[in-house]
């Protein structure tokens, strides 16, 4: 998480106006060529029409080709936990579930949600349908001391790897969640808190292998997500880091 020029992010939360998004406008040129009732005059205007369609499609491919590649450029995957060291560490996140259905974490330590559970620890923030106002930055942090402390064995059996790799420098990480899944789970498209989150984020991935989707739409009632921009496997025991590069790209989606 980012405290930059604080002792306590949200001193500087508290610092910030309230974020609103630019009111880009968008102008079209909606003005009809006059034409003739002959045959011809209506030949050439459909003649027109259709190569426009397909020049916008050319357009727009071209556009999904430099998202991908800006999204790949973002992007550092490594193969770091090997496949008893995945069997250790999922023992532990079983003893996390275990503990949260026995009521014994904090109170806003554990977030349900269908087929998805949240466990934060170290730091926990409101997001979604628990924002009083909607929109980006608004996310909080929740005061301190309303979730629990990063576990030993996380910073023992994860973090201290990823240190050791020179994934993340000492002392980077101060807040760990935890996503677990059910079959068929999924976390919505969205933007983790820019001003919330210092960059890069690190993912590790545990259980089973999964994949991430970049530049997708996601829409509820029914459930459907459009064709992501970029699509990445991610293998069981693989840290996926991303840089910064990444936030402006989801932001114009």
């Amino acid at each position: 998480m980012a405290a930059s020029g604080y002792t306590d992010l949200r001193e500087k939360l508290k610092s910030m106006t309230p974020y609103r998004e630019p009111n880009y406008s968008k102008s079209s040129n909606n003005s009809t060529n006059k034409t003739s009732d002959y045959g011809a005059g209506e030949s050439r205007k459909r003649k027109y029409q259709d190569s426009e369609e397909e020049y916008s499609d050319y357009e727009e491919h071209l556009r999904r080709e430099e998202a991908a590649q800006k999204v790949k450029s973002g992007i550092r995957q490594i193969k770091l936990f090997s496949s008893e060291e995945c069997v250790k560490i999922e023992a532990k996140i079983e003893e996390v579930v275990s503990r949260a259905e026995k009521g014994l974490y904090r109170e806003h330590t554990v977030d349900r949600a269908p087929l998805r559970n949240k466990y934060f620890f170290g730091e926990g923030y409101t997001y979604g349908s628990q924002l009083q106002k909607r929109g980006p930055g608004q996310e909080r942090l929740y005061p301190r001391g309303d979730v629990d402390e990063i576990p030993d064995w996380v910073r023992e059996l994860v973090i201290q790897k990823l240190v050791d790799q020179r994934v993340i420098p000492e002392g980077f990480v101060n807040s760990a969640v935890i996503n677990d899944y059910q079959p068929g789970g999924c976390i919505v498209s969205h933007v983790d808190p820019i001003h919330i989150f210092e960059r890069p984020i690190v993912s590790v991935s545990f259980f089973s292998d999964s994949a991430l989707c970049f530049g997708c739409k996601f829409q509820f009632k029914p459930i459907r997500v459009s064709e992501p921009v970029f699509f990445l496997p991610v293998k069981r025991g693989s840290v996926t880091v991303l840089r910064s590069s990444l936030v402006m790209l989801f932001q114009s989606d």
